[in-house]
């Protein structure tokens, strides 16, 4: 039997008749996360969050949901709220390897890409792979064993990392990407998913310098600078959450502002 795609939630504040940005975030946060770069855009954009499966008030399925489906519940949620115009994806973490994968299966849908932190294509080195592997297979064993061992695993990482949501708020149930992403790289899938990606919209991608590994190759960067209108920001002393750093509303939204079209 198909996994069921799963039903997500839109949250929408703002201006009616902005253009719409559409916000995904990873692992482990939940729409809050945005809370800051919304409060500074709401007044001229129309702003759309939501959570993802098995965060509190959402979808529950013990076992998650695989890429496939996840990238598929967004796609009808774009086309619930925005089914005349594509929107602006702002997203970090999964979220952004969510949206690259949604823009390149449907390109129609999207008009412009804020990637935070996580890039299509990565190139790691030996040092960051053995450090990837490390991690994913921490929390992809806290989802598999559950239960308070499984949540115990999952928010001494997420204490470790110093991520926006720690202490009880958080479940190993959340954990689910890093399943399908695994079932992926073993099936050889992975290779396939983003080949011949090459956005010709719109991209800004901003990344934290501060972090033992990359998430992003300097194809990728290359290939985001080559576009008129695209920009590549390196935030110096800032980590994997972006999110958390004062410059990040100035730099979204005097981007947003710039290659907004009238």
């Amino acid at each position: 039997m198909a996994t069921p795609v799963p039903v997500l939630t839109p949250i929408i504040e703002g201006a009616p008749k902005g253009d719409t940005l559409f916000f995904i975030q990873g692992w482990p946060d939940d729409h809050t996360l945005w809370n800051e770069q919304v409060a500074s855009l709401r007044d001229r954009y129309r702003c759309v969050r939501l959570d993802m499966p098995n965060y509190a008030g959402s979808e529950y399925r013990r076992w998650g949901y695989g890429h496939e489906e996840i990238v598929e519940a967004l796609v009808r949620c774009i086309r619930q709220v925005s089914p005349d115009r594509p929107v602006t994806l702002v997203a970090h973490d999964w979220g952004a390897y969510w949206a690259y994968w949604l823009h390149h299966r449907h390109p129609e849908l999207v008009s412009r890409i804020v990637g935070l932190d996580i890039a299509p294509h990565m190139t790691p080195t030996p040092r960051e792979i053995l450090m990837i592997i490390a991690y994913q297979w921490w929390l992809l064993g806290a989802f598999v064993v559950g239960g308070g061992v499984g949540d115990w695993m999952t928010s001494r990482f997420a204490r470790m990392m110093k991520t926006p949501r720690q202490g009880e708020a958080l479940s190993s149930s959340m954990n689910y990407p890093y399943l399908y992403t695994w079932r992926d790289i073993v099936t050889g899938r992975a290779d396939k998913i983003f080949r011949g990606y090459t956005p010709e919209i719109p991209v800004m991608f901003i990344y934290g310098e501060k972090k033992p590994g990359r998430f992003h190759s300097d194809h990728w960067l290359e290939l985001v600078r080559s576009r008129p209108g695209n920009r590549v920001v390196a935030l110096d002393g800032t980590g994997h959450w972006v999110t958390k750093d004062s410059r990040l509303k100035g730099l979204v939204s005097d981007w947003l502002d710039g290659t907004r079209q009238n």
